[in-house]
C-alpha cells in the first residue's frame, strides 16, 4: 500500500527547485517574500519564476534580480497572445541580457480556452523558439489539449536543437511523444497527486529520468494534500514525493535528480553552501 502524503511541511535534508512559480500572481502577490523564505525553510533552494505577457516579464526582471534564489522567465502565455501589446516582441528582447533570466515563456498553446486564435498563438510561438534558440535559452511551454499543434509547430525547432521544457504537463504515456525523443523536458505539478490521475502517473514512469521535473505553478494547482488552498513554492515536495513513489526512486535520489536537472536546463548556478 503506497504511504500516505504528509500534511505538514517539514525541512527536507536535501535540495529542491521549484521549476515553475508565479510568486506574483493572486494571493500570493501580497505575501511573496513570506511564502519564498517559507519554501527556503523547507528546502526549497531555487525557483524559477516565468512572466505571462510583457508587462509581468518586466516586473519579473526585478522581482528576481532582488530575491536570492529566484530566477526569471520573460515571455507572452498563449492566451495572451491576443491582447498583447503590439510592441510585445521588443520588449521581451530587451529583457533578455538582463540578470537571472533563465528561459523564455511561459509560451506555448492552448485549444482549451478560446481567448486566442490558434494561428495567433503559433505565431507567437515561434517567435519565442527563434528566440531561444538565437540567444541559447530554453523555452517554457504551456500545453493544454493542443499536444498535436504543438508537436507540428515545434518540430523545425527540435530539429534544430530547441531546449525546452513541458511544464504542468497533464497528459498520458501517448502525449510524450515526440517530446522526450527530442530531449525535451517534462515537469509535474501537484496534478500528479490527484487521485483520479492515474494515466499522468504512468506518464511519469515513461519520462528518463535525466528528463525529469517538479513544480508548483502556484498559486494554482495545490497538491494533495494542500488541494483547495492556494500554493506555493513550499509545498513542491509532496509533488516530490509523489514522483518518487510512481517512478520507484527513493525521495532523496528523486529530488537530487531533478535538482540536478533543473541546474542543467536553466543553467542554475549552484547557491551558497
Amino acid at each position: 500500500m503506497r504511504e500516505a502524503l504528509p500534511t505538514k511541511l517539514a525541512a527536507m535534508p536535501f535540495p529542491l527547485v521549484d521549476t515553475h512559480c508565479h510568486l506574483y500572481l493572486g494571493d500570493l502577490e501580497a505575501q511573496a517574500d513570506a511564502a519564498w523564505e517559507r519554501a527556503r525553510s523547507a528546502g526549497v533552494v531555487q525557483a524559477v519564476v516565468p512572466a505571462v505577457d510583457a508587462p509581468s516579464s518586466e516586473a519579473v526582471v526585478a522581482f528576481v534580480a532582488a530575491r536570492d534564489g529566484l530566477f526569471g522567465a520573460v515571455g507572452v502565455h498563449p492566451n495572451e497572445t491576443a491582447s498583447a501589446a503590439p510592441d510585445w516582441r521588443e520588449r521581451i528582447v530587451a529583457l533578455l541580457e538582463r540578470p537571472k533570466i533563465v528561459a523564455l515563456g511561459e509560451t506555448g498553446l492552448d485549444c482549451y480556452r478560446d481567448r486566442a486564435a490558434l494561428p495567433v498563438q503559433q505565431a507567437s510561438l515561434v517567435h519565442h523558439c527563434e528566440l531561444a534558440l538565437e540567444r541559447d535559452l530554453p523555452v517554457i511551454l504551456h500545453v493544454r489539449q493542443a499536444f498535436a499543434p504543438l508537436r507540428e509547430t515545434l518540430a523545425p525547432f527540435a530539429k534544430r536543437g530547441l531546449r525546452a521544457v513541458l511544464h504542468c504537463f497533464d497528459g498520458g504515456p501517448a502525449e510524450l511523444h515526440p517530446f522526450v525523443e527530442w530531449g525535451f523536458y517534462v515537469s509535474f505539478s501537484g496534478i500528479l497527486t490527484y487521485p483520479k490521475r492515474d494515466d499522468l502517473r504512468a506518464a511519469a514512469r515513461d519520462v528518463p529520468r535525466e528528463r525529469l521535473l517538479v513544480e508548483t505553478d502556484a498559486p494554482f494547482l495545490a497538491p494533495v494534500p494542500k488541494r483547495g488552498s492556494t500554493n506555493e513554492p513550499a509545498f513542491v515536495h509532496f509533488t516530490a514525493q509523489r514522483l518518487a513513489e510512481c517512478v520507484d526512486l527513493p525521495l532523496a535520489e528523486l529530488a537530487a535528480v531533478t535538482t540536478a536537472n533543473a541546474r542543467r536546463l536553466f543553467r542554475l548556478p549552484a547557491p551558497p553552501g
